[in-house]
């Protein structure tokens, strides 16, 4: 990759580094200077704790300033350091805090400092929102995912050119991103940066739809910028492009959002909204739909049953429940049976069974299960040579990632039953919050269990999101219930767990991802690319492509051999704007290895003949599944062999030619 800085710009990100440190530490000795003078004639009675704020405020106003500095001239020169934006944030936290307890002094004017605090407020709250934002926008140029991005863009594309799911292509997901997306290319134009600024929306209303929830759940706008910006910092550093979870959590998270609304004005069209989204989440994901459904159905039957609202018996509780469910039920079937009855008409009934219900139960989980961490490792095994291995990193986030939402689960639980039970005369006093809390739970544990079928970090992270709300909101209600000290310690453990697994590892593999990939930067000359990173050897494969073959033919891009396979790259079919010469652009084991499916392949290889192959030469990465296993069923390979040419080799790409 080409140099990011020309060595003059090198020298003078130096220069702004060692003149902010001299600038700096002057500043912090004109500090103490000032502070030794402001004490030398004592302080009165109670206001210590307020003077001392008030250096600290200071102080933190002097590292913001030096920051602000520094983070204008790194922009000067294109040499942008994520953590000076983090630096930046923490003092201004820093000096916010101060500000609240200068507020809380005794002798302060009460109606200035409440009008002053507001203005502040505000600008804090909208400063920390843009800065969470920009952080999902910052990683757009992320080079591009070959499989899973490749599959939302082709399908996407081929769904602009007239195909209909199920039918004329295989897919084991439900269309809803692949519709959004075509409708897309046909408004603007087919590349990857238009799927790439869809995404970035969606992932920052999602943001902000868990911010709103936030606030409602910690009764506090401030409070929920912390969950804000873990949620932030973990879409960001996600870099999954054309993910249809991120809008189907979008619509999940939303449809609580409104039956949480309902709860407050008691207004039935909120309801209404809620069941269309939870009918549109499960047009781009089944399994998110369902468990947004199972989510609302807990959040309006606590509020049915334990709210205090005086009803005139259980009668009336359980019709109103009843009325509430369907109220909800009723948009989200309608939806769902207008989609999907439509894509049957289309597809036929069973090809949708099996492609969306009975495969993605049986044969997914057979080649693409990832084992889970043991819930008691033998930690000696990381520790060689007397130092620790650096693999222990790694394991020690995939561990955490995997319990500690199994533990805010439980102990999320174990409060709310606590809550439940301990009203006088056996009533409960469980709040509209504790019914948000539960409703979370709930979908969180669904999420969770969705992971599980391939547990990694990008699988998980649907549930981290459920996660770090619920932990705010843990901190925050046993933090306030009388005789609190029991809870110091539990809540403690959970931050220090936290912080570093859902903020700091995230900020930390996102500021590299900045620093290799600035967003202001073009990285390939293919249009289709739209300026994004393309895999080496990619834009070379599609100037062969179009100088070999200007007609535009559809071409097959597959794998050395198809008896054994992982993933292909999926992702050149779009950057070439060339159709698949079959209906598997996909290469799924377990399906495209199997005798049936690959004597189709061939049949669909022989009518259709494409001038050119793009085989990718990687290797299965033999993976604890089934997918590491041969089927032993070489037909395919036979026909690419006995048909085609190797011609070109460029970097990992192999380009086969059709012979007459």
């Amino acid at each position: 990759m080409a140099m990011l800085f020309t060595p003059w710009d090198r020298y003078l990100v130096h220069l702004v580094n060692q003149a902010s440190v001299v600038v700096l530490v002057v500043l912090l000795v004109m500090l103490v200077v000032f502070t030794e003078a402001y004490y030398r004639n004592g302080a009165l009675q109670r206001e210590l704790c307020t003077r001392f704020a008030r250096v600290l405020g200071v102080l933190a106003l002097i590292l913001a300033t030096a920051q602000i500095l520094r983070f204008a001239l790194e922009a000067a020169v294109g040499a942008v350091n994520l953590n000076t934006i983090l630096i930046l944030a923490i003092a201004l936290w820093m000096y916010g805090g101060m500000r609240v307890m200068m507020r809380r002094h005794p002798y302060s004017n009460g109606a200035q400092a409440a009008s002053s605090q507001r203005i502040y407020s505000g600008l804090f709250i909208a400063a920390t929102l843009t800065a969470g934002l920009t952080l999902i926008v910052l990683p757009i140029k992320h080079p591009v995912n070959p499989y899973d991005e490749g599959l939302a863009l082709v399908n996407g594309m081929r769904i602009a050119e007239g195909a209909i799911p199920f039918r004329d292509y295989w897919t084991i997901y439900p269309p809803g991103q692949s519709y959004v997306l075509a409708v897309l290319f046909h408004v603007f134009e087919q590349n990857v940066l238009v799927a790439r600024v869809y995404d970035t929306v969606v992932r920052i209303a999602l943001a902000l739809v868990i911010y709103l929830i936030a606030a409602e759940l910690l009764h506090s706008w401030q409070w929920a910028l912390v969950p804000f910006m873990a949620a932030a910092t973990l879409l960001a550093a996600a870099t999954f492009y054309g993910y249809a979870v991120f809008p189907a959590l979008l619509f999940d998270f939303s449809a609580l959002a409104l039956i949480f609304q309902y709860i407050r004005v008691k207004r039935r069209h909120w309801l209404i909204g809620a069941g269309a989204l939870i009918g549109t989440a499960a047009f781009f994901r089944l399994d998110l739909g369902f468990y947004a459904a199972a989510s609302a159905g807990a959040l309006l039957l606590l509020f049915g049953f334990f709210s205090s609202v005086d009803e005139s018996g259980w009668n009336r509780r359980v019709q109103r429940t009843l009325l509430d469910m369907l109220t909800v039920a009723a948009p989200a079937i309608l939806i769902l049976g207008s989609i999907y009855g439509f894509l049957a008409s289309k597809a036929g009934l069973a090809l949708l069974v099996d492609h969306l219900l009975i495969f993605p139960a049986t044969a997914f989980r057979a080649v693409r299960w990832l084992p889970y961490p043991p819930l008691l490792p033998d930690w000696s095994i990381w520790v060689r040579n007397g130092s620790i291995d650096p693999g222990l990193y790694r394991f020690l986030g995939d561990y955490l990632r995997f319990y500690l939402p199994l533990l805010t689960f439980v102990l999320s639980g174990i409060c709310l039953l606590w809550f439940s039970l301990r009203g006088p005369h056996g009533k409960s006093r469980l709040s509209s919050r504790d019914f948000m809390a539960a409703a979370l739970i709930v979908l969180g544990v669904g999420l969770f269990a969705q992971a599980l079928s391939r547990y990694d970090e990008i699988h998980v992270l649907p549930s981290s999101l459920c996660v770090v709300l619920l932990i705010g909101w843990l901190a925050r209600t046993l933090l306030s219930v009388p005789r609190r000290n029991f809870a110091v310690v539990p809540v403690a453990l959970l931050l220090i767990i936290a912080v570093p697994l859902y903020f700091l590892s995230p900020y930390t593999r996102l500021a590299e991802i900045v620093r290799y990939f600035p967003p202001h930067r073009c990285y390939s000359d293919n249009p289709r690319a739209g300026c994004v990173m393309t895999l080496p050897g990619q834009d070379e494969v599609v100037q062969i492509l179009d100088r070999e073959d200007p007609q535009r033919g559809p071409i097959f891009s597959g794998l050395l051999r198809h008896d054994n396979v992982f993933v292909n790259d999926v992702s050149i079919y779009f950057l070439a704007g060339r159709n698949s010469a079959t209906r598997y652009h996909e290469l799924h084991p377990g399906v495209t290895t199997t005798r049936a499916v690959q004597q189709e392949m061939v049949t669909e290889l022989d009518a259709n003949r494409p001038a050119w192959l793009v085989l990718v030469t990687w290797e299965n990465p033999n993976e604890p599944n089934a997918s590491r296993f041969s089927s032993g069923v070489r037909l395919l390979d036979e026909y690419i062999r006995d048909h085609y040419r190797r011609e070109f080799k460029v970097g990992m790409y192999e380009m086969w030619r059709r012979q007459s």
